[in-house]
């Protein structure tokens, strides 16, 4: 299992197991308990690929989530089943350029 997290934002991987996935889903029940934070899983989305796809209503069911398609972004980045190529990355790139002319713009005065 893998878990990226930002914020109040998270993505956990997770490998095809519907037994592991019923005590994630336990353990996320549990953590909501001892802080008294909500986890709105009505929000939240389910991302299946390979043989997983075969039992996504049935994880969907079980995290209370809804089915997502992919790409999707995380945090501006798209979030494929496949490595990213160099062309997926180039609006990131042309991203961070405007971003840094502005701040040289204001270092520089």
């Amino acid at each position: 299992m893998s878990i990226l997290q930002y914020a109040d934002d998270i993505v956990i991987f997770m490998d095809h197991d519907v037994e592991k996935a019923k005590n994630m889903q336990l353990l996320l029940c549990v953590f909501e308990q001892l802080p008294g934070l909500k986890i709105n899983f009505h929000e939240s989305e389910i991302f299946c690929f390979g043989q997983a796809q075969q039992f996504e209503a049935e994880y969907s069911r079980l995290f209370g989530c809804t089915l997502g398609t992919y790409p999707f972004r995380y945090l501006g980045i798209p979030m494929y089943f496949r490595k990213l190529s160099n062309k997926d990355w180039k609006f990131i790139e042309e991203r961070f350029e405007k971003q840094l002319i502005g701040w040289k713009g204001s270092y520089y005065q």
